[in-house]
């Protein structure tokens, strides 16, 4: 997942770094397949971290992470849209 923080992306307000945003999401290519409990697990760990934040969407620059995580979001109808950093540097590149 994309970091924050100096020499990165500039915080706008009301943006926060996912507590634990250095976790593995569980997903790694094959991992899910051949380990799909431990998967599961790492994902529902990485949910409850989005879920904690409150916040509306999550951004990360790993479609497959976004893939990962975004699926049990919505499986939890959690409200939380997933965006890969690209969409977010575009709709920024968009407006200004």
């Amino acid at each position: 997942m994309p970091r924050l923080g100096t020499g990165r992306l500039q915080l706008a307000d009301g943006l926060v770094e996912l507590p634990g945003a250095e976790e593995c999401c569980g997903f790694g290519g094959t991992f899910a397949l051949k380990n799909s409990e431990v998967s599961a697990a790492m994902c529902a760990d990485k949910v409850t971290a989005v879920r904690e934040t409150g916040a509306e969407a999550l951004c990360a620059a790993d479609n497959s992470c976004l893939m990962h995580i975004g699926g049990l979001l919505s499986r939890q109808r959690a409200g939380v849209r997933t965006m890969h950093l690209a969409e977010i540097l575009a709709s920024v590149e968009e407006n200004a």
